[in-house]
């Protein structure tokens, strides 16, 4: 399954995505892309609102600083708005589900898939095609559920089974290797933007 290319470089590794693997991999991604467009602050917000609302129309409903009626009109109110937001956050995130397997959908379909991760660049060959990147393209390196992910700024993961991998220890060494070349890249970015402010 996989061949070491050098001391510079890890794979190629070829291997197909299995049906659970590339479910696994569609529903990682589709969190991902939610988390992106900012689902996590859009979903703690409103719950935060909701409780400070409830509690200060409670606590002045039991006062008496504003009537009973005003204050479970508030309730009432503040509730549907709640739940208004909360079924706009599940249809987001059942979007996201879905933009996840488009985004998975062309790496299974294309069958066999060739995964090289070389000193500068990343690639993948999928149905002929092949996607080829440079570290500083690249967000985010991770091992999660079987699958080692690489996360390009735009598109589709690169996504490499464990089991492709010839055992354990190649796993972190992988890993270890991607998050450092991604996190080398972006820090030469930062620097670069740096000096040409103080240019």
């Amino acid at each position: 399954m996989t061949a070491d290319g050098g001391a510079d470089t890890f794979g190629p590794y070829a291997f197909t995505l299995a049906p659970a693997e590339a479910e696994a991999a569609a529903a990682r991604a589709g969190l991902r892309m939610a988390l992106k467009s900012g689902l996590l602050v859009s979903h703690v917000a409103p719950l935060a609102a909701f409780v400070l609302i409830m509690a200060f129309a409670s606590i002045l409903g039991l006062t008496g600083l504003i009537s009973r009626r005003a204050a479970e009109m508030t309730l009432i109110l503040a509730a549907a708005a709640f739940m208004i937001q909360r079924l706009m956050s599940h249809w987001r995130i059942r979007g996201a589900r879905r933009e996840g397997r488009a985004a998975i959908e062309p790496l299974q379909s294309a069958g066999a898939l060739k995964a090289t991760f070389d000193n500068d660049t990343l690639s993948l060959e999928a149905g002929g095609r092949t996607i080829r990147l440079t570290y500083d393209d690249c967000e985010a390196a991770e091992d999660a559920g079987g699958l080692i992910y690489v996360w390009p700024r735009h598109g589709a993961p690169i996504i490499v089974p464990t089991r492709a991998l010839a055992d354990a220890d190649e796993k972190a060494r992988l890993v270890s290797r991607l998050s450092g070349r991604i996190g080398d890249a972006r820090r030469l970015t930062l620097a670069g933007r740096e000096s040409t402010l103080l240019r």
